[in-house]
């Protein structure tokens, strides 16, 4: 089905970046003597596995289980989807060629698309989902098999990374992005804060940060994670349903708010307290600021990557001489941000300018959580860009009266 012209105000990129796009892809697709891609994404990790779908073609179904994206090295693309054709799919996809409710014949359109391109002979390249550098997946084993069957001269091969390098250095228009999701991150903090009060529930806090970065433009579904309860003596973990729990007196809420702009997401972590914070999370919070400050200023260029986690374990042990085991909620994370959510780690060992990172306090893996804070940073030649204008203090710790 060709796409048609319709009328709709939805965030984009520029043709300019498409091109930019195409071109870095198709070099790389020459380099390895690729002459189609066959790109695979799902809504799977809040639709964070449609990022590569959306890196060529500007759009990712927020609701469907699969999607797939052919391109091709020269020639136009065909985008295949498995819910009907919605307007958001003709205004945003790069490609004319929209395929609706047509991922069940995926290898009839591969192998017809591919006959017509002439290149039922060549190598097709397989473009799995990737989540960091430990969670890919590839087209279903049924139709890699029935594409086999349809096409039997054809060279197939794994080319999952393909896109690692490419969505690891970040255009001016990328950062932009961010920097637009990151101040919808400020704005859902700023509801939060007016709207986080005794005898309120979870659910109606939720419901708030989610009504203020939508409105402000952010991308739906926006992901947020919220968990509440007594400060500090048990463990709150994220969770993305949020419940009825009546909020008390003496609690303390983590949440973790995502809200995407033209499929760019940045994060905001905050914590709040119900009334006046215990000692120990003043404690906390001061060193979670310490640390943070710390590994934000270690991602310049020419550092080890590896390293950055690394920048605040002084502190850490600092903390622990005061708190004991409650310092093991101040081990930060460094996850490289972008498109959909958490890039895949890249493969360079230094950081480089023009990396954007998320450097969060609180979420580390199976640590507790006593406190939540964090917001994405972009590397520069030199200090590195804070993209939030909400200080890590505050989003350690704001006391709600």
């Amino acid at each position: 089905m060709q796409k048609q012209v319709v009328p709709g105000d939805y965030n984009q990129l520029t043709l300019s970046e498409r091109d930019r796009r195409w071109a870095h892809v198709r070099d790389e697709m020459a380099n390895r003597g690729v002459d189609c891609l066959l790109v695979n994404g799902s809504a799977a990790r809040y639709n964070e596995m449609q990022a590569n779908v959306r890196y060529i073609t500007n759009y990712a179904d927020p609701l469907s289980t699969m999607t797939y994206a052919l391109f091709p090295s020269s020639g136009d693309g065909t985008l295949v989807l498995q819910m009907m054709l919605k307007r958001s799919n003709q205004a945003q996809s790069w490609f004319h060629d929209i395929r609706p409710r047509a991922t069940q014949r995926l290898p009839e359109i591969v192998a017809e698309r591919l006959d017509e391109l002439g290149l039922t002979g060549g190598t097709l390249g397989l473009a799995g989902m990737a989540f960091r550098e430990d969670e890919q997946f590839g087209i279903p084993w049924n139709v890699y098999e029935e594409i086999r069957e349809r096409l039997p001269n054809l060279r197939v091969v794994d080319v999952s990374d393909i896109f690692f390098d490419l969505r690891t250095i970040k255009t001016d228009e990328e950062v932009d992005c961010l920097v637009k999701s990151a101040a919808l991150c400020d704005i859902a903090f700023k509801a939060h804060v007016e709207h986080t009060r005794i005898g309120m529930t979870e659910r109606e806090v939720y419901a708030a940060m989610v009504h203020a970065a939508d409105a402000a433009g952010a991308e739906p579904p926006t992901f947020l994670l919220m968990n509440s309860g007594p400060m500090p003596r048990e463990a709150l973990m994220g969770d993305p349903i949020p419940s009825g729990r009546i909020l008390q007196r003496g609690d303390v809420i983590v949440s973790e708010i995502s809200p995407k702009w033209a499929g760019y997401q940045a994060q905001g972590l905050q914590c709040l307290t119900l009334g006046d914070p215990t000692p120990e999370m003043q404690e906390l919070a001061k060193y979670g600021a310490e640390i943070f400050h710390k590994v934000a200023d270690f991602l310049r260029p020419g550092n080890a990557l590896a390293e950055a986690r690394h920048a605040g374990d002084d502190v850490i042990e600092k903390a622990r001489a005061v708190l004991g085991g409650l310092a093991d909620a101040l081990h930060p994370l460094n996850s490289p941000a972008g498109m959909g959510g958490p890039d895949p780690v890249p493969r360079a060992t230094e950081i480089q300018p023009n990396m954007a990172f998320m450097v969060e306090i609180g979420p580390g893996g199976n640590q507790p959580q006593h406190v939540h804070g964090g917001y994405c940073i972009i590397t520069t030649d030199g200090a590195p860009r804070h993209l939030s204008n909400i200080p890590i203090e505050e989003r350690l710790l704001t006391v709600v009266k």
